[in-house]
């Protein structure tokens, strides 16, 4: 069970951060945005943005909502299992560190709609673009 969770956690933890988080109302009214994981899903949109614009009618619209982050979600999979695998004394340690920081590069989401971070590609943004 425990050789599961590891990868399970190292891949959808990152997923919750740059997709949903955003939409989470926290108490006192409090949303926030993760600047890392959501500029990393949000490079799928932008992409899409600079292939061929986005809009509700885009056939390359479910490329950056769904696939580029199931792909996201499957290579963090991949990547957990192995350093699952990894009996290293420091790499481990310094991998789970590394994604537990990342979970603190949070801003309030006003804040986030406000220049600079107004001009990164996140996940939150560009999907309200489209929808």
């Amino acid at each position: 069970m425990r050789t599961k969770l590891f990868p399970l956690w190292f891949c959808l933890w990152p997923c919750f951060l740059g997709v949903f988080l955003p939409y989470c109302t926290f108490p006192g009214g409090l949303k926030l945005l993760n600047v890392f994981w959501e500029g990393v899903y949000g490079l799928g949109l932008w992409g899409v943005d600079e292939a061929a614009g986005l809009s509700i009618q885009s056939r390359l619209l479910f490329l950056g909502v769904l696939v580029w982050p199931i792909a996201i979600s499957t290579v963090l999979f991949i990547f957990g299992r192995k350093i699952q695998k990894i009996n290293h004394r420091t790499l481990r340690p310094a991998m789970v560190l590394g994604l537990i920081a990342s979970t603190f590069l949070v801003i309030n989401l006003d804040r986030a709609q406000q220049p600079p971070f107004s001009n990164l590609p996140t996940f939150y943004r560009l999907f309200f673009i489209v929808w």
